[in-house]
């Protein structure tokens, strides 16, 4: 089963867009835009890649463009989502910093932020500002909805500084421009044998070059992020359906039951059968 890629339309030629939500998803997906979820009520679990989190009221979540996710939940979830094209913010090269966060991103980066921070309560007032002004469509309202994703996105960026949760690099977003096509074929195409020559081929690289270039980048080895990306699939697949571990495992791209089981284990520390038992399967989509 392959994941959607879906495509935002937005509207007077204005690269942002907010709605809300308590749709169901029965499908892991991924936008061409950039994503920040405010939860409003309810609870349910949030697949985001390799990471599945708890889903709690007034949780803040970001997604990237690359970054494949799913609300999983029982249809009492009511959330904000706020999408935006890059170059919303992003004009000229300093004002890539609103947007590290969603692509310079180390070892302890954690998709939710916690709301424990100091300015958590500024950033949900900053969310909610935005609701009302791009709901009540008053003279000037565009400025005011920038203005304040502005206002967010800086305390967004001051709050993963001080988690050292970010690793800015001098070429600005660059790195992961470079690879961007490639992170988007393995999406594409983890369900099936993926190649060294063919993944560099696609960023026009040398082999070595291109493995080192993307370990530099993603800070892992191209063949483990794909591991990953297939487990991701998997575990979703274990939530959202019946099937048997074998059939998830052929569908997420492994040879065997064996295998699927190996890799897993070694990536969310526990065999598909068990996490499929596990609390954190307990809602799941129907």
């Amino acid at each position: 089963m392959a994941f959607k890629k879906e495509e935002i339309l937005f509207e007077r030629n204005i690269p942002f867009a907010m709605f809300e939500t308590n749709a169901r998803q029965v499908m892991i997906h991924s936008h061409d835009c950039l994503e920040i979820n405010l939860i409003l009520h309810g609870s349910g679990h949030y697949i985001i890649e390799d990471q599945t989190y708890p889903i709690h009221e007034n949780d803040i979540f970001i997604i990237n463009d690359s970054e494949h996710h799913m609300a999983v939940h029982d249809g009492g979830l009511q959330m904000l989502v706020f999408v935006f094209a890059p170059e919303f913010v992003w004009k000229s090269p300093e004002e890539f910093e609103f947007l590290t966060p969603f692509f310079e991103r180390g070892h302890y980066f954690s998709n939710l932020v916690e709301k424990d921070y100091r300015l958590y309560q500024e950033m949900k007032s900053r969310l909610l500002e935005i609701r009302e002004e791009y709901e009540a469509r008053e003279e000037g309202w565009e400025p005011m909805v920038k203005a304040n994703l502005l206002m967010f996105l800086a305390c967004l960026n001051r709050y993963y500084l001080g988690q050292n949760a970010l690793e800015p690099r001098g070429q600005q977003g660059q790195g992961y421009a470079r690879i961007r096509g490639v992170i988007e074929y393995i999406h594409k195409n983890f369900d099936r044998e993926l190649s060294l020559p063919e993944l560099a081929a696609q960023a026009a690289m040398g082999k070595s070059y291109f493995s080192s270039y993307f370990k530099n980048t993603m800070k892992m080895r191209v063949f483990d992020y794909i591991e990953r990306v297939r487990v991701s699939h998997g575990a979703m697949l274990l939530k959202s359906t019946s099937e048997s571990v074998l059939e998830i495992a052929l569908q997420s791209g492994f040879h065997s039951s064996a295998y699927f089981n190996r890799v897993f284990k070694k990536i969310m520390k526990m065999t598909p059968s068990a996490y499929r038992k596990s609390k954190d399967s307990e809602i799941n989509a129907k």
